[in-house]
């Protein structure tokens, strides 16, 4: 049984799992019951494996951190096809460097997803002093101010501080 403090987290988990069998499943009365187990179990892994921080998550940021991302990807996958087809082909990749206030752990990694879809990114690794290092299709693309813009907007979503 989770903690008191804990619950909101088991209860939302839960309904997400559930929500899952349901779409994957769904709603045969001979199943739910073995779909609820399901949820059960899963939530109940789900906390132990990633006990829920404090804080949590702002939803009322979430719609411009998902719209952030949005347009990244879709400028993305236009900028990459006019440089496809473009002749002669408009590259100049190269690796840079962009500083990072999140710091390392599930944050970082969530960063790290969200900053693979920044047009002509792709974060390669982690440096020691807290910088992310980004192959860049072209190094005169402004990367470096659409990372921060999905570090803002993910620091936006959470209560309090990022932490790892």
């Amino acid at each position: 049984m989770p903690s008191q403090s804990a619950l909101p987290a088991a209860l939302a988990r839960g309904a997400l799992f559930f929500g899952l069998w349901l779409a994957l499943a769904g709603a045969e009365p001979m199943g739910l019951p073995f779909g609820l187990l399901a949820a059960l179990c899963a939530a109940h892994a789900s906390l132990r494996l990633l006990p829920p921080s404090p804080g949590g998550m702002v939803i009322s940021a979430l719609p411009r951190l998902a719209l952030i991302v949005l347009r990244q990807s879709f400028g993305a996958g236009w900028d990459v096809a006019l440089r496809a087809f473009a002749r002669p082909p408009r590259l100049a990749p190269g690796v840079i460097e962009v500083p990072l206030a999140i710091p390392p752990g599930p944050s970082r990694d969530a960063f790290r997803a969200l900053a693979s879809l920044a047009p002509g990114s792709l974060p390669l690794e982690d440096l020691p002093d807290g910088r992310l290092k980004l192959h860049a299709l072209d190094i005169a693309m402004p990367l470096a101010k659409d990372v921060t813009e999905i570090e803002v907007a993910l620091a936006r979503s959470h209560k309090g501080a990022l932490h790892g």
